[in-house]
């Protein structure tokens, strides 16, 4: 038993001993410096603290882990053609507080053996050269409070077996506005899963939020209007839950603005799938919904 308390003692003297001597590392691209250096000097628990404006792509490799990259005011990353502006293979990575433009994808998380896992909040993404986020590979993601806008692609890209929260970080809601993207504000693909709570998804050129290939989707609470395509479309044996009671603090349904309905359905379903729960605040040009004979509505009651 003294062996037990023994090891559990040194394990709380070295938890905190490692928290002690995390260090908050500044970068200053205005004078010259650059985020990728700092980055090989951090240690688990640091923190990168950016201010200017940065020219290059940043890579956050897999044995990486606990770090922090934080954005002052202003903090500026325009990335070079052919790179991501945050390319993230590491664990536990929190980028926050950057515009980010350029480049392929604005923050692209991949896994490969072991899944990358990050925190994306209160980034302004923007004009890059395809996806505003894009996830792939097992990959893990808590998205909040970002304004992805202009982008060719889709806002939130999720495929190949990921998982992600867009809208909330732990609890309480921490909408993104995804707008004017080329194609679907949200995408939802191949095998993943998401939980979509309280965004604003407007403009765009594809469906607010796409759920294909056999994905799942809880979709809560959400504005999604003026898309061109449909406000929700589900499609290839894919399936969403629409009814909030697991979700924290928001338990209203997804809405369309007022004489700002979406192109195509509110809520379109067809190729195999199910949808559960209230549809009847979406609204687009070609009704509120259509479910045909390969789907399944339940009402969630």
């Amino acid at each position: 038993m003294r062996s037990l308390g023994f090891l559990a003692g040194s394990s709380c003297v070295i938890f905190l001993t490692f928290y002690a001597n995390a260090e908050t590392l500044t970068v200053d691209c205005n004078a010259g410096q650059n985020i990728q250096s700092r980055i090989a000097q951090a240690k688990p628990g640091d923190v990168v603290q950016v201010r200017g404006t940065c020219n290059e792509g940043v890579q956050i490799a897999s044995e990486i882990v606990r770090l922090t990259l934080a954005g002052e005011s202003g903090a500026t990353i325009n990335t070079p053609k052919g790179s991501d502006g945050i390319f993230i293979r590491g664990r536990d990575i929190t980028v926050r507080g950057f515009t980010i433009s350029g480049g392929r994808d604005g923050i692209h998380l991949s896994g490969q053996a072991a899944g990358a896992s990050a925190i994306i909040e209160r980034n302004i993404i923007r004009e890059t050269g395809r996806h505003g986020i894009h996830i792939d590979q097992k990959s893990v993601a808590r998205i909040g409070g970002n304004t992805i806008e202009n982008v060719p692609m889709d806002g939130i890209d999720i495929t190949e077996s990921s998982n992600a929260r867009i809208g909330y970080i732990i609890f309480d809601p921490v909408p993104n506005t995804i707008r004017n993207v080329g194609r679907n504000a949200i995408s939802i693909n191949a095998g993943s899963t998401a939980r979509i709570l309280g965004n604003v998804l407007t403009g765009n050129k594809g469906n607010g939020i796409m759920v294909s290939r056999n994905s799942q989707s809880d979709v809560w609470g959400n504005l999604i209007s003026g898309n061109e395509g449909d406000g929700i479309q589900v499609i290839y044996g894919s399936g969403i839950v629409v009814t909030g009671s697991t979700m924290p603090k928001v338990e209203q349904e997804n809405t369309t603005t007022e004489n700002q309905p979406n192109g195509g359905y509110g809520v379109n379903c067809f190729v195999g799938g199910f949808v559960v729960g209230p549809i009847a605040k979406m609204a687009g040009k070609k009704g509120g919904k259509n479910i045909d004979a390969s789907c399944v509505e339940r009402s969630g009651s």
